[in-house]
């Protein structure tokens, strides 16, 4: 009975197949979530101009916090802990890809009136306090229905509007084949992967066995850890450029 605590029973208990592959895919999402924030902030410190910082500063943090989620996971594999608050640690990665689709289409469309401002500023003020909450919430109950579902939701709406910027802002004319089309196509997988991987938790509550939701999961996990390992090749390439 230990020895399979001992596995991972936060993630599959009796299940040492799928245990080892989310090891894996957390140990590779960990050094690529990384290896994507060392470019990102690389950007941030050749770059010349004030105005990209914070899209530099988002991009580090969603790859600190990709890194978070897999290091706490990781444990979960590896220990007899369970550390539910990694929900709020992915959902964090998931918004602040979110914002950095709003940073990249404030800089094709950079005129918003006072009534979109307030309007953005307390969509993020309602977004950071769902984060909050889950983290808050799962550190002292664990994976309560209505945090999972607060989880899953939040994921999903922060997905819906950082893809709305994403799309307008790679069909704008004068943006097609810049930077900001390539970083904005290639991140666009990041976001959507990762915000799967919360959002399937919500089938759980549908009543599917958790088991099959995690084996779903772990391809999500990887997915998001391929996209952002394409992602880096682009921060390196304007690296480069800078």
């Amino acid at each position: 009975m230990a020895g399979s605590v001992s596995v991972g029973l936060p993630f599959a208990p009796n299940n040492p197949n799928l245990t080892f592959i989310f090891f894996i895919a957390l140990s590779l999402l960990a050094a690529l979530g990384l290896r994507f924030s060392f470019y990102a902030y690389c950007n941030r410190q050749a770059s010349e101009l004030v105005a990209e910082r914070p899209l530099w500063n988002a991009l580090t943090l969603a790859g600190l916090f990709a890194v978070a989620y897999a290091v706490f996971g990781l444990v979960e594999v590896l220990t007899v802990f369970a550390l539910p608050v990694k929900s709020a640690l992915l959902l964090a990665h998931v918004f602040s890809l979110a914002v950095t689709m709003r940073v990249l289409y404030g800089r094709v469309v950079s005129v918003a009136t006072t009534g979109e401002i307030r309007h953005e500023r307390t969509t993020t003020r309602a977004a950071v306090l769902a984060i909050v909450v889950v983290f808050v919430g799962m550190g002292l109950v664990g994976r309560h229905p209505l945090l999972v579902a607060l989880s899953g939701s939040s994921a999903l709406a922060f997905t819906v509007g950082g893809a709305a910027f994403g799309r307008r802002g790679t069909t704008e004319t004068r943006v097609q084949g810049t930077v900001i089309d390539t970083l904005l196509r290639h991140l666009l997988p990041v976001l959507l992967f990762a915000a799967l991987i919360l959002a399937v938790d919500l089938a759980v509550l549908a009543g599917l066995d958790r088991v099959v939701v995690l084996h779903v999961q772990v391809v999500f996990v990887i997915m998001t850890a391929t996209a952002l390992m394409t992602a880096t090749i682009k921060l390196r390439q304007n690296l480069a450029t800078l």
